[in-house]
């Protein structure tokens, strides 16, 4: 491993491990409210720059004055509730990647799971899999849902503290058991069909998939 990629694996760890607790420690503690702030819009910026790198400069320097002009607008608003904007953040989040998969699962498209098990079987793509792969779609679709509706009860009935640890470490623990549980339930449902290792999986996950109009293809 080179010293450029190991310094850029380094920072990927820090911020996935960095932000949560330092999330969780600004919002227990109510001191540093300005920062804390900051770290909560910090995401939503994400949004404008995916855009712009994408080749959408329109639509991302767009969506990059709408993002300044709301926060100049709610600014005093937001310095008072910087945990409903963490809340809007996070439920935001489920409910995107619930999004992406379920859509999927509507008008003929070919399910998520299913396009990225193409991917891997090709030739030897079965009936089989597609059940299962429609299945394990709907799986994900619902986790996320469910993750974002007990973030908002919990918002709304827990104490902030304990709101506070479900997203920034009970819902990491969660994700990492769910993909452990569909690599578990796929190895027993599809026995007998190659499978790609338990972290070969989860990369595939978050790859970008090929260009596709989410249809099944035809045999």
């Amino acid at each position: 491993m080179n010293l450029r990629l190991l310094l850029k694996s380094l920072l990927v760890a820090l911020v996935v491990v960095g932000y949560p607790v330092a999330m969780h420690l600004l919002l227990t503690s109510g001191q540093w409210p300005l920062l804390t702030l900051l770290l909560a819009l910090a995401p939503f910026a994400l949004l404008p720059l995916s855009l712009i790198t994408g080749g959408h400069t329109g639509w991302g320097l767009l969506a990059a004055v709408a993002l300044l002009a709301a926060c100049a607008w709610g600014w005093h608003a937001l310095q008072q509730r910087q945990d409903l904007i963490y809340l809007l953040q996070n439920v935001g989040m489920q409910g995107l990647l619930a999004l992406v998969f379920g859509h999927t699962l509507l008008g003929g498209r070919e399910p998520l799971v299913s396009q990225l098990a193409r991917r891997i079987h090709r030739d030897d793509y079965s009936p089989a899999i597609a059940r299962y792969t429609r299945q394990a779609t709907w799986a994900w679709t619902l986790y996320f849902v469910a993750m974002g509706l007990t973030s908002v009860v919990l918002f709304v009935t827990a104490p902030l503290a304990v709101w506070s640890y479900f997203v920034n470490f009970i819902s990491f623990l969660t994700l990492g058991a769910m993909f452990v549980a569909e690599y578990a339930v796929r190895r027993w449902r599809l026995r007998g069909i190659r499978h790609m290792s338990f972290v070969q999986s989860v990369k595939l996950y978050w790859e970008k998939p090929a260009p596709t109009d989410g249809r099944p293809s035809q045999p």
